[in-house]
């Protein structure tokens, strides 16, 4: 059968719910990584024809009524729930049809007499009490649930006669939108263009047939920055890995004493296929600056608290992802750095590759 992931499922609480195994729906689904699921996938859940039934709980008086006064004439389910209860106490309150008629009344009264209470013949919240229901209604927590990250791209411009990974995207969101019918082969054609500009024109955009950023961003992505280009001067370090290549620069080679250093890496695509670079929680880096001791005066990390959900950006052939961030000059004790040089050093948790380069403050 066909399961759509909820929010708050695992695939051990999916597993769990159908009688079946975190391994065989891996196989089954041919799944990467067993801990990354997202909400509104659809998974295959091996062996299993119907979901299993839920066990049946034993009747309880309405929640909005938990403990509702009853007596001689009164009707329905929670009269019902009476009975059920006295035949269980032993005392016998005729056929369980949901009249408190006579029979019911000398059952009440009979529970009444044995728990000590007032004989009174009708059901109050003693009454109930004494025969088992908790009349506290205790809220039922509701865990919160965590949002999931939208997926991040390079948004590329395509136009007619373009061709690849970054076509067949379009195509496919096209296609879901339903101004799209052809195939998804990732050849920018006639009839994608023709696409294209009908979908402008719904969403009230130039209609060129030139996808940019505002069409990608009507189309629902979430668009990754340009990469900005090295100041002329700057220290600059490049490292190729896992088919990214990875550049590292500051925005000045010396610094004085309490000036922000601006630390900048640009990862580009250089296969001719997308990559998708998955990072478990919100640090997607992680930076170190050691000074000529080679002691580590500071760690991006440090101190730090970093949400728990992955992120997921798919770098299209070509395509860049930019990560910025800012060093004060201030240690990991709170306190300024001395004069000298320094490496900097960022690694990308997605593709654990570092890049250093040298800085001076003076």
């Amino acid at each position: 059968m066909q399961y759509v992931v909820q929010a708050g499922d695992t695939l051990s609480s999916i597993a769990q719910k159908f009688g079946t195994t975190v391994e065989a729906i891996v196989r089954a689904n041919n799944l990467a990584d067993p801990n990354l699921i997202f909400v509104g996938q659809v998974l295959t859940i091996p062996g299993v024809a119907v979901p299993p039934t839920p066990p049946v709980t034993p009747p309880t008086p309405p929640v909005s009524g938990l403990c509702p006064r009853l007596q001689r004439g009164s009707r329905g389910p929670s009269v019902r729930t009476l009975q059920t209860l006295l035949r269980s106490a032993g005392a016998d309150p005729g056929v369980v049809d949901g009249v408190f008629g006579a029979r019911t009344e000398a059952a009440v009264r009979l529970i009444q007499t044995r728990r000590g209470l007032p004989v009174t013949g009708i059901v109050d919240v003693q009454t109930w009490e004494a025969l088992g229901v908790s009349c506290v209604v205790t809220p039922t927590p509701v865990p919160p649930v965590t949002p999931v990250p939208p997926q991040e791209y390079f948004c590329p411009v395509l136009r007619l006669g373009d061709r690849g990974p970054a076509v067949r995207f379009l195509q496919r969101l096209l296609r879901d939108k339903g101004f799209y019918t052809g195939p998804i082969d990732g050849v920018f054609d006639v009839r994608t263009q023709r696409a294209v500009r009908q979908f402008q024109r719904q969403q009230g955009l130039a209609v060129t047939g030139v996808v940019r950023i505002l069409t990608w961003r009507a189309l629902g992505v979430t668009c990754v920055q340009v990469p900005p280009t090295p100041p002329a001067g700057t220290p600059i370090a490049t490292r190729v890995g896992r088919g990214i290549r990875h550049i590292l620069f500051t925005d000045r080679r010396v610094y004085n004493r309490g000036e922000n250093i601006k630390i900048t890496l640009v990862k580009t695509n250089i296969t001719d296929e997308e990559i998708t670079l998955r990072y478990r929680t919100s640090q997607i880096v992680e930076i170190t600056a050691t000074n000529a001791a080679g002691t580590v005066v500071w760690r991006y990390s440090a101190g730090r608290t970093f949400a728990q959900f992955t992120r997921l950006i798919t770098i299209f052939p070509g395509g860049t992802q930019v990560i910025e961030r800012t060093w004060n000059q201030v240690d990991n004790r709170g306190r300024q750095v001395p004069s000298g040089t320094y490496t900097i050093t960022e690694t990308n948790i997605a593709t654990n590759v570092s890049v250093s380069v040298q800085v001076q403050i003076r």
